[in-house]
């Protein structure tokens, strides 16, 4: 990596203090809301369910799907990485890397994982043969993300590392402050057409020229409070949402920014005191999925909440997706959830899984796939 071009630190008066951890929870976690999933459960269907594709029991990792083309490629903490059918969920093909901490992508031809042993591994999307693989400055702590022929992935060391798809050659690192403790792995880079939005778990972003790492500017979004190093942390690990030029941004004990993507000027933000499952995005709403299990609805223009519920309270929610003007949640307990966009009012409920589900999901021609952790995966119709 010696011949990498290191872009400027975000905070370069902070020194770098260490890796993140990841937050365990409380012992006497609240009760989960009961759910009669009586209440019109022929709404959700499954059309088909996939199983032997490996264990992901580590509930705080954000195991991403990738979608690739009549193709769902599936990774798991074990270090398995499988192909899927899309259409009848029968397995492709499977193969075995080092141990892992996130997800999968694709540029179509290639598959791409971040290990938890500091190597970046591109498979063959045909037939899953490992092609090439390059070493990080770290753990991968965030799936990989694919722009304009590059690969670009962070590291629980706070770089974040661009790499030509093809040949798996270095290009350029930009390297972050991390902090001490953490609530889990962080959010993965958002790519935006030549740009690359970077998160970070100071509560901080950066935006990047995808093909050189030169930072075009950076932003604080997220407001240290509290006593404690816990009471004070302000990652950011659910994605930010792009919509018409402005990112939306969840920070942990902090809130949900607006950012414009043209200057990186903070144009609104909200005050919270938890952290995020995720966030879903409309004409006018920004959709939040909490995590303590409530979600609400947000005016894309103020960021003034207009709704909440607390239907599914304690219930670990993966992001929110939306469908039909319906908003989309799983659980820990396996249950897929529909609720009104317009209310908050929960619509549906109905077990799935036997286990939770993973906290990425991912959408595919009006569907939702699921990823649960015993290793299977669901395509869920609503």
């Amino acid at each position: 990596m010696n011949k990498l071009k290191i872009s400027a630190v975000l905070m370069a008066s902070i020194a770098m203090t260490g890796c993140s951890g990841f937050f365990v929870g409380k012992s006497n976690a609240p009760v989960p809301t009961p759910i009669d999933a009586s209440v019109n459960a022929s709404m959700v269907r499954t059309v088909w369910s996939a199983s032997g594709l490996g264990n992901s029991q580590e509930t705080s990792l954000r195991f991403t799907l990738a979608d690739g083309q009549g193709v769902i490629y599936v990774a798991n903490a074990n270090g398995s990485v499988s192909a899927i059918d899309s259409s009848s969920g029968q397995k492709r093909w499977s193969t075995k890397v080092d141990a892992l901490y996130t997800g999968a992508a694709t540029n179509g031809h290639l598959v791409f994982v971040g290990t938890q042993s500091g190597k970046l591994v591109a498979l063959s999307a045909q037939d899953g043969k490992k092609v090439w693989s390059a070493d990080l400055y770290g753990a991968a702590n965030t799936s990989p993300v694919v722009a304009d022929g590059r690969v670009i992935i962070r590291t629980i060391g706070g770089s974040v590392e661009s790499f030509d798809a093809q040949t798996g050659e270095p290009s350029w690192a930009y390297m972050v402050q991390v902090p001490d403790i953490a609530l889990r792995g962080g959010a993965a880079p958002v790519v935006v057409g030549k740009h690359l939005l970077v998160p970070t778990d100071l509560g901080l972003i950066g935006y990047l020229n995808v093909d050189t790492g030169a930072v075009v500017w950076g932003q604080k979004v997220g407001e240290s409070r509290g006593g404690t190093a816990m009471a004070r942390i302000v990652d950011i690990d659910a994605e930010p949402v792009i919509d018409q030029n402005i990112a939306y941004i969840p920070v942990a004990r902090s809130g949900v920014s607006a950012v414009a993507l043209n200057n990186g000027r903070k144009l609104w933000a909200t005050k919270a005191a938890g952290a995020y499952a995720g966030l879903a995005v409309d004409a006018s709403r920004l959709y939040v999925a909490y995590d303590d299990g409530n979600v609400g609805a947000l005016s894309k223009r103020t960021g003034q909440e207009e709704w909440k519920s607390e239907a599914l309270y304690a219930r670990h929610l993966t992001n929110p997706v939306l469908i039909n003007d319906r908003i989309v949640v799983g659980d820990n307990e396996g249950y897929v959830h529909v609720l009104d966009k317009h209310t908050g009012q929960r619509l549906s409920s109905k077990k799935v899984a036997k286990s939770g589900f993973m906290p990425d999901v991912l959408t595919l021609n009006h569907d939702v796939i699921f990823q649960d952790h015993s290793g299977n995966v669901y395509r869920i119709t609503i």
